[in-house]
């Protein structure tokens, strides 16, 4: 059986002008990630060039050598410009066109024109550095949990590594002369190649976004839209980790509950605008107090908690009291004569790795009950250093505990 060089041609055309329209029709469906729109875009260039490159003898040399590979080319480069877009890095448009642009202006060297190896050797290596440059913008993100990510680079350096590999195949060789590009086992094997390589990348991308797209919602789903912290949900299953490795770790664990004072009061006089701004001020404050790789969230309302390891109730009291200050002092500015954003704060730790996390909290909020009722702005620790135990503590509903603060301010 003979492989028809002409229709397998064609079929890489077609295929990579189709790949090309459903990254676009994926980038129109997710506005939030523009790069499948620009990775369309390179797969229809690319598309056009190869069609070019088809009608090799039938049209003008500047039509289907010069102007072909120099789409070839952009669309290479627009890959690149979607890795970088991808990963929120500004796209070079003068990089870019760096590639096509010198490869019209070598084509217009009387000496380059009249070796067809010299235009095999130019093009392969300028590919194969835009598929490195590619690969090499993928790995630079590579701290976002993207599986896709990994092949995707061993891809684009596979195809680069196999371009480079025709610059000295074509030095040593002259299977090259006296024939056209669309004739020979070299150009079937490019065309094989490149329609490999065209559907694999395709494949790649297309579920690189979708990967993007899932990360993204489970990131909201976990995130406060408001405060940018974590959500209740996000707390409680992280909190529930921190308590399995508390077991293997033998440290004991530090739990604060952080209530904003007369927040009700600051909605009300102050408006739910400078409301929001306090909770998002003290979000900011107590993160950049507690550090980001502490377990801090926000769990309903005006109330935040906060899970790490400690030392004992002095260091965890030391560190709740100065989230304490800290915000009173950032949040000075934004109050009245009659009414400055505070915070009272209960703390508890927890010793036993087989308590739960409700119980944990509602300890915790047993000292904040304490704060609140000895004047706010302070920080209140469990009754004589006492520690939750499992099966021991009973588990308080904390939202039904909030209910009994708020029906006691306003009496």
């Amino acid at each position: 059986m003979q492989l028809d060089i002409q229709t397998l041609a064609v079929v890489t055309v077609f295929v990579t002008a189709l790949l090309g329209a459903l990254l676009v029709f994926a980038g129109l469906q997710n506005r939030d990630v523009r790069a499948p729109m620009m990775w369309g875009s390179s797969y229809i260039v690319s598309a056009v060039g190869l069609a070019l490159l088809t009608t090799h003898g039938s049209s003008p040399d500047f039509i289907a050598i010069d102007i072909a590979n120099a789409l070839v080319l952009l669309g290479f480069g627009l890959t690149w410009a979607g890795a970088r877009m991808f990963d929120q890095r500004p796209v070079r448009p003068m990089l870019v066109l760096a590639a096509p642009v010198l490869w019209l202006v070598a084509c217009r060297i009387p000496a380059f024109t009249q070796d067809i190896n010299l235009g095999v050797v130019l093009l392969s290596a300028m590919l194969a550095m835009l598929a490195a440059v590619t690969a090499e913008e993928f790995w630079t993100g590579r701290d976002e949990p993207l599986m896709s990510r990994w092949p995707t680079v061993v891809v684009l350096l596979a195809y680069g590594a196999a371009l480079l590999a025709r610059i000295p195949a074509t030095l040593l060789s002259s299977s090259l002369e006296g024939q056209t590009l669309m004739h020979g086992v070299s150009f079937a094997v490019i065309a094989f190649g490149t329609l490999l390589f065209t559907v694999v990348m395709a494949f790649l991308l297309l579920n690189m976004t979708k990967e993007r797209t899932e990360l993204q919602h489970k990131i909201a789903s976990l995130i406060d839209p408001l405060s940018g912290v974590p959500n209740r949900r996000a707390f409680l299953e992280g909190s529930a980790r921190l308590l399995k490795q508390q077991a293997d770790d033998n440290e004991p664990l530090a739990i604060f509950l952080f209530d904003l004072d007369r927040f009700k009061m600051i909605n009300d006089q102050l408006g739910h605008g400078v409301g929001d701004k306090v909770l998002q001020l003290f979000a900011d404050t107590a993160t950049a107090t507690l550090g980001r790789d502490i377990l801090f969230g926000r769990i309903g309302g005006e109330e935040f908690a906060a899970v790490f390891p400690v030392g004992d109730f002095g260091e965890a009291t030391a560190i709740a009291d100065r989230v304490r200050r800290n915000f009173a002092v950032a949040a000075a500015p934004h109050g009245s004569m009659d009414l400055t954003p505070t915070v009272s704060v209960g703390v508890t730790i927890g010793r036993d790795p087989k308590v739960e996390i409700k119980s944990l909290l509602a300890l915790a909020d047993q000292a904040l009950y304490r704060a609140k009722a000895n004047g706010r702005n302070r920080v209140e620790t469990t009754a004589s250093g006492a520690t939750a135990v499992a099966q021991e503590m009973p588990v308080i509903d904390i939202d039904m505990r909030r209910a009994w603060r708020t029906a006691a301010a306003r009496v």
